[in-house]
């Protein structure tokens, strides 16, 4: 029995170690060492294990520009099968993430379809160019896109494999779909531009892209009010939009765009090589501002983020409210009515922050409720000093300096209470005394959080750095507890958007 685990322990590789990823140039790898996967699972299983070589090496490279990719497989010795023990058929299990017309037909190194071949210098990534920027002396540029484009479908095509290489739970979506569902995704492309030696060869090389789908909303007197953006007063029905008679299609110049929509980030990734140089910051900004620019984008909401992506959109979101006169002016009140904190008293919200701003601001943002809520938090909390963030400050008689300063203490109130609305299924069914107990353990996690993201922030406008929207670790696992504050960012997922997952 030991001597058939040893044979077969030999026969076992690493999966995430057997791959080994890069992008090619002209024939030349772009990068001197090749790259790998973070998750191999939703290929090769849990144990992210190959079973049936010695020296394993697969090798898969993506031509820079387009992303044409190539497969070879290598070893030393091949398992013989014993009965129904036999070495696992690599490219049956990985077609399923590649263009099916893309595989190598022999186990050669890759590289016959890294050729530029017909590829000319003038080649341009699909879409349009909405960004350009340098980084580290290099030059770089985010093209948009839509999946109509059968040039940028066919992209994404070949990079789908990505997706469960670095996403946990990323799903490849249906490219497949009706021509009104493909025109609904944007599709963000990420390229440092360096000319090639030769200059026989594009000089677009792929650093990393984003999707995200348009939801549609219905259009509620507070939704329409956002989108032409008066009170809901002001709102008055509107016209029934033409129908040609006979189909009873609409006609004219109606576009479905043309309606209060969400617009939810899907999927999100930098490569390795272009990981941790914030070039996730640069990708995550741009699209926001797209976002933003267009009128009919109610919310911006995420799929699914992981804790990676999570801290970049509260470290952009946070800077971008605070480049907000009003927003960087916001501070928690030191003194409020005596009256108002009465035992069993609501928390005077408005008398601690001034709501009308709040709203006006969270409007603006289109930054989903909860998002917005904890960037208020976060904020808020910058501008207490820290000597005053003790639990003992709630009490009058604590001698530290200044006092009369009790702002910790209705930050406290203030935090407390949405944690409390935000988990009152969980909290009413266990003792009042409990709830007191739980909502007081989330609030010290919260505040935790809040310090490392603020304390990440300041060196982030300090020294310009950025978060890359992957960590090349593994993340760990979220822990589940009774009272938490973390959901999606919408209480219900459209099934369309079900298809693809964000950064995790």
């Amino acid at each position: 029995m030991d001597e058939v685990e040893e044979l077969v322990g030999e026969f076992l590789a690493d999966a995430n170690d057997a791959f080994n990823v890069n992008l090619v140039r002209a024939g030349k790898p772009v990068f001197e060492e090749p790259f790998h996967p973070i998750f191999t699972y939703p290929i090769f299983g849990e144990e992210e294990r190959v079973f049936g070589y010695t020296d394993l090496e697969i090798n898969l490279q993506f031509r820079a520009h387009d992303l044409l990719p190539s497969l070879g497989i290598t070893y030393e010795k091949k398992f013989r099968p014993i009965g129904d023990t036999k070495a696992m058929d690599i490219k049956d299990m990985i077609k399923d993430y590649l263009p099916e017309n893309m595989l190598a037909k022999d186990e050669a190194m890759a590289g016959e379809n890294s050729e530029d071949g017909s590829a000319s210098s003038n080649w341009t990534p699909p879409g349009k160019r909405i960004h350009q920027y340098k980084q580290h002396g290099k030059q770089f540029e985010i093209w948009l896109t839509g999946l109509t484009d059968p040039v940028a479908k066919e992209i994404l095509r070949r990079m789908q494999i990505f997706i469960p290489f670095y996403i946990e739970g990323g799903t490849c979506q249906d490219l497949e779909e009706e021509l009104w569902t493909m025109a609904r995704w944007k599709l963000f492309l990420l390229y440092e531009v360096a000319p090639a030696k030769d200059g026989t060869a594009p000089p677009y090389i792929f650093a990393g892209f984003s999707t995200s789908y348009r939801l549609w909303v219905f259009p509620t007197h507070e939704v329409l009010a956002r989108v032409n953006n008066c009170s809901t007063a002001e709102i008055e029905p509107p016209e029934p939009l033409p129908r040609d008679p006979d189909t009873l299609r609409y006609s004219g110049d109606y576009s479905p765009m043309d309606a209060p929509s969400r617009e939810r980030i899907s999927q999100f990734l930098i490569i390795p090589p272009y990981q941790g140089q914030a070039h996730g910051t640069h990708l995550y900004n741009k699209m926001m501002d797209i976002f933003l620019s267009d009128k009919y984008v109610v919310e911006v909401t995420v799929e699914d983020p992981s804790e990676a992506f999570d801290d970049l959109r509260d470290w952009c979101d946070l800077a971008r409210l605070r480049s907000n006169p009003e927003f960087a002016d916001l501070n928690v009140a030191d003194k409020v009515p005596e009256d108002a904190l009465r035992p069993n008293a609501e928390v005077p919200s408005d008398k601690l922050l001034p709501q009308n701003t709040i709203e006006k601001i969270y409007k603006a943002s289109r930054i989903v409720p909860r998002q917005f809520a904890r960037l208020v938090e976060m904020h808020t909390l910058s501008k207490i000093p820290a000597r005053h963030r003790s639990p003992a400050r709630i009490s009058r008689k604590h001698k530290a300096a200044d006092p009369n300063d009790r702002r910790y203490y209705f930050w406290r109130h203030l935090a407390k209470k949405r944690l409390y609305i935000h988990n009152r299924d969980q909290l009413i069914q266990i003792e009042e005394s409990e709830r007191v107990e739980k909502v007081e353990q989330a609030l010290g996690g919260v505040e935790t959080d809040y310090i490392r993201l603020l304390e990440g922030a300041e060196r982030r406008a300090a020294n310009g750095e950025g978060a890359s929207g992957g960590s090349g670790k593994k993340p760990a696992k979220r822990k589940k507890a009774v009272i938490e504050d973390e959901d999606e960012d919408e209480d219900e997922e459209p099934e369309k958007a079900k298809k693809a997952k964000s950064t995790k």
